[in-house]
């Protein structure tokens, strides 16, 4: 077998002679395989790893520098490769599941807070209530027949109330 530099391999490759490529394969192989199983030490793992990281060097034959090595760039698309094996690995939990567990962390949220209303004066919940309702400020001061200073007030009283409630 004649022995032929990155530089000339990837001029040929780039010429339309492809079979040059399993020059890149040979000389390459047992060097990135090494490398990925010091990190991933399942064999078949490993091979995927490898097969897919030349695949895409194939696929990028047309866009590396003849003038640099082919080595680094390799290195690179393995890197690559085995962060998104790595992303495949976590443990994901099924959306049917999230979703249940968020509507009951929000219901245990929705008694929580009904808990803490009742305990405010009456006028503070209800211009509480009001406000969660969608009114504006004015339209409870005219609801309430009081000032708007006061609801402010009333409102501003019943949220610091509450945050005292709920961080205790």
């Amino acid at each position: 077998m004649q022995v032929f530099s990155d530089k000339e391999i990837l001029a040929r490759i780039k010429k339309g002679e492809i079979d040059y490529f399993t020059y890149f394969v040979k000389k390459y192989t047992t060097q990135i395989y090494n490398f990925t199983f010091k990190k991933i030490k399942k064999k078949e793992d490993v091979e995927d790893i490898v097969q897919v990281s030349f695949l895409h060097l194939y696929k990028a034959i047309g866009r590396l520098d003849e003038k640099k090595p082919v080595l680094p760039y390799l290195y690179q698309i393995v890197r690559n490769e085995m962060k998104m094996f790595w992303r495949r690995q976590k443990a994901t939990i099924p959306l049917d599941e999230k979703i249940a567990a968020e509507e009951k962390q929000e219901s245990l949220d929705s008694e929580l807070i009904q808990k803490q209303l009742e305990s405010l004066p009456h006028e503070q919940k209800k211009a509480v209530n009001l406000v969660s309702e969608g009114y504006s400020y004015k339209e409870i001061a005219k609801f309430l027949d009081r000032p708007l200073n006061t609801i402010r007030t009333l409102i501003r009283r019943a949220r610091l109330k509450l945050n005292k409630s709920r961080n205790t």
